[in-house]
């Protein structure tokens, strides 16, 4: 997938993304920097490289959902992972990993990054599904899962797992867009030929959010 939507090599696509990888440790990362979608290049100077394989969550969310929200679910992920290992998480975050100068080749390279991150965490809202890029995360995460076990973890403080499940049983992919028409195209494309078809795509997302292991409510985080 990575390959088709950069036009080049797998070999090369690899190299690359070894090459461009980075995180952010989850204390750096602040609620005022995640309320808006505009770029910020000066976030990028918080992360640092990164091994792939070796960072714990990637963090999928929407740009459209409530920023307090979210906020609240990514608090309570942090809280959780830090209470059981000691530590603060390291995670890829849009926001922060995508350089800013880059952002084709960037956006391009995230099926490789989730491939590298131990835990996919989708902070879950509204419009979540509505998001083709989402989409195409979870896509390609549940393709990694027949690779190799990661965790899933989708965390929701606005929305009940009723409401997600009424959202989720008559989801179909090619309703979601990308704010580019031409993205929103070649996303769907790429899911056709790389993905096993739009209807296999709709069957993993429907698949993975209807789990019930997989989800955690988030009240006063």
């Amino acid at each position: 997938m990575a390959a088709h939507l950069a036009g080049c090599s797998p070999e090369d696509i690899a190299s690359l993304a070894a090459s461009k990888f980075r995180c952010v440790s989850l204390d750096k990362v602040k609620k005022k920097d995640m309320r808006g979608r505009e770029p910020d290049a000066r976030l990028l100077s918080l992360t640092q490289k990164a091994k792939l394989g070796e960072v714990d969550a990637f963090i999928s969310h929407s740009w459209d959902d409530e920023p307090e929200s979210k906020w609240k679910s990514l608090r309570a992920w942090r809280n959780d992972f830090k209470r059981k290992t000691g530590r603060e998480p390291l995670v890829w975050i849009d926001k922060y990993c995508v350089d800013q100068k880059d952002i084709h080749s960037a956006l391009s390279l995230l099926p490789v990054y989730i491939t590298g991150c131990q835990e996919h965490v989708v902070l879950y809202g509204r419009t979540y599904l509505n998001r083709l890029w989402c989409v195409v995360e979870l896509a390609v995460f549940a393709r990694t899962l027949e690779i190799r076990r990661q965790s899933f973890k989708v965390l929701a403080s606005d929305i009940s797992k009723v409401d997600i499940c009424r959202g989720v049983e008559s989801f179909d992919c090619r309703g979601a867009k990308c704010w580019n028409v031409h993205d929103t195209s070649r996303l769907l494309r790429g899911l056709e030929a790389h993905m096993g078809g739009l209807e296999a795509v709709n069957q993993s997302v429907r698949r993975m959010l209807l789990c019930d292991e997989s989800f955690c409510s988030v009240s006063g985080a």
